[in-house]
């Protein structure tokens, strides 16, 4: 009985202990010692393992008296420091039966191989002090929440408004940490680090970063987290080169979309400009539903890629990426504003605004099952376009050099309700607010909107009849020249839809069904010369130009050219 009594007097101390943990910070100010607490946690740790030691080796040994005397007392001392820290009773309580669960647990899974029945590993010593140690073991890890930290994603930097977004993950919940020129940046939450997520969001101001050009990410693990102390895990830090936008030498960035998962192909793709990237746009439908984390990962994975966490990246949420158990978390991994996907961005004299129109069929569409509530976030937006304008339309601003639009589905063409365009859906009903949003938009003065959804190489330019039913040219689309596909909304501003899983641009050669191919749009701006021309060159993974057609007019090309439409005078250095 002594035996069975000592263990159970030692286990319960244990187990008592460690979920007394929120108060150890009690027990070290009552010491006045700061290690006293981890000093007691190893001593009681000693005396279970010591007392399940001698319980199988030598069951009839004095030493277990002793031991469950010691235990005895020590209890005594337990219950005495419970009272003092009786404010956390309940706490304490609840930890502790969740130490009791796994302890009963082992206890049974250790009776049933040592006791009923008795099995021939109940007699190898080896086996026996193997077992035992690894589910005490367990016990720590799982009451810890132990396990190496680690990055999992390397950091993004994400333009929004007129700040950057630095956001990484790592293998266990951490602390973030951006440092810039000495200065330090925390993800925080209410004045309070941000400790229990594996995926980090530090805001740096856009003017320190550009200026330092360089940053440090950290990250620090907590084991555990007290309401008084805590007990803190490693620490891993990463330093980044950044290279802000500078349009002295003119501007290069990239656009891709409807990646739907296929990383390493619009990867290679995006990477087109190599180091002369000014910036990346990633316009939606990366991933293809947000099911787990590991689905929106792929954003960071791709953005990463091609951006070596050293130019920013200015994000558009698709119309898949509402998709999911992991919906309603994918803000944390991507730019975002107020838990939002529209915003403005202002990176030295490039102003790009970001928009997002939701879903592609209407909020009573069966697949929705009454959780899509669009309609009211497109009319945010119409009033956020509104205050925009107030900010940044009408006057000439000659800090502003170049205007962007940024929209997973295209603002200015309207497909019908019966589409032969491929991934077209029935967009009818965004016909008003795309012609809102077109009237809107105009007012900005947009010098190019750049957009995805529906998997093709297909320039909207100004030159094709506004208002009017649209129909393939024989050229790009044989045999399908008779069937209307949609119209342009009377636009000042050209639109260029990306991406195409493909190395063609023509419809008539199906995508890569594995992903092995992908094209996207590469886009230069020179800012020397009165006519300067904004160039613009779908590219492959090869990093190939895509030749192509107008899809309307037929016109063949290799590269397009159009007109910066909110080109001024007044710029400076022209």
């Amino acid at each position: 009985m002594r035996k069975i009594a000592a263990v159970i007097i030692t286990g319960f101390d244990f187990a008592l202990f460690l979920a007394m943990r929120s108060i150890w910070s009690g027990i070290e100010g009552m010491f006045g010692i700061d290690w006293i607490q981890y000093v007691l946690f190893g001593l009681f740790t000693g005396l279970a393992i010591s007392t399940i030691v001698l319980f199988f080796v030598k069951p009839k040994s004095n030493a277990l008296i002793v031991l469950a005397i010691v235990g005895g007392v020590l209890m005594l001392a337990l219950f005495y420091m419970l009272y003092l820290g009786i404010g956390s009773l309940m706490y304490i309580l609840r930890s502790f039966g969740y130490i009791l669960f796994w302890i009963v647990i082992i206890g049974f899974i250790i009776f049933l191989i040592f006791y009923y029945p008795k099995s021939h590993c109940a007699k190898c010593h080896v086996f026996r002090f193997a077992l035992l140690g690894s589910m005490l073991l367990m016990i720590i890890v799982v009451t810890f929440n132990l396990n190496f930290c680690f990055i999992t994603n390397q950091p993004v930097v994400y333009a929004v408004e007129e700040e950057y977004q630095i956001v990484w993950t790592t293998s266990s919940n951490a602390t973030a940490t951006v440092t810039v020129d000495g200065v330090e940046y925390h993800d925080l939450y209410a004045g309070s680090a941000n400790s229990e997520t594996t995926v980090h969001k530090v805001i740096v101001p856009m003017t320190v970063l550009d200026a330092a050009g360089q940053y440090t990410i950290s990250s620090t693990q907590i084991i555990y987290r007290g309401p008084y102390s805590g007990v803190l895990g490693g620490s891993i830090s990463r330093t980044f080169s950044f290279y802000p936008v500078d349009t002295m030498d003119g501007l290069n960035f990239y656009t891709l979309a409807d990646a739907h998962e296929y990383t390493k192909a619009a990867s290679a793709a995006g990477s087109y400009f190599g180091d002369d990237l000014d910036f990346l746009v990633m316009a939606g439908d990366i991933s293809s539903h947000l099911e787990e984390p590991a689905d929106i990962e792929l954003i960071l994975e791709i953005a990463h890629n091609i951006t070596k966490g050293s130019h920013p990246v200015i994000y558009a949420r698709g119309n898949h990426e509402t998709k999911g158990d992991c919906a309603n978390i994918l803000y944390k991994y991507v730019g975002s504003k107020n838990e939002k996907f529209y915003y403005t961005v202002r990176m030295e004299d490039v102003f790009a605004i970001v928009l997002d129109l939701g879903e592609d069929h209407n909020d009573d569409w069966w697949e929705y099952y009454n959780t899509a509530h669009f309609d009211e976030y497109r009319n945010e937006q119409t009033i956020f376009i509104m205050d925009t304008i107030v900010k940044y339309g009408f006057e000439d601003d000659p800090t502003i050099k170049f205007r962007l639009g940024i929209c997973h589905m295209p603002v200015n063409y309207v497909i019908p309700e019966k589409s032969s365009l491929p991934y077209g859906g029935d967009n009818m009903f965004l016909a008003s607010i795309k012609m809102l949003w077109t009237d809107l938009l105009d007012t900005l003065v947009l010098d190019l909107m750049v957009s995805g959804h529906h998997h093709q190489l297909m320039p909207i330019t100004t030159d094709i009849p506004a208002n009017t039913t649209l129909y393939y040219h024989e050229s790009y689309y044989p045999g399908n020249t008779t069937k209307p596909i949609g119209y342009r909304t009377d636009s000042n501003f050209s639109t260029f839809i990306v991406s195409r899983r493909s190395d063609v641009q023509t419809p008539t050669v199906a995508e890569n069904v594995f992903g092995q191919n992908f094209s996207g749009l590469a886009t230069s701006l020179g800012f020397w010369s009165w006519d300067t021309k904004i160039i613009l060159r779908y590219t492959n993974t090869n990093h190939t130009v895509v030749s192509g057609y107008n899809p309307f007019t037929g016109n063949q090309f290799q590269e397009m050219e159009i007109t910066p439409v909110s080109w001024r005078a007044s710029f400076p250095g022209i």
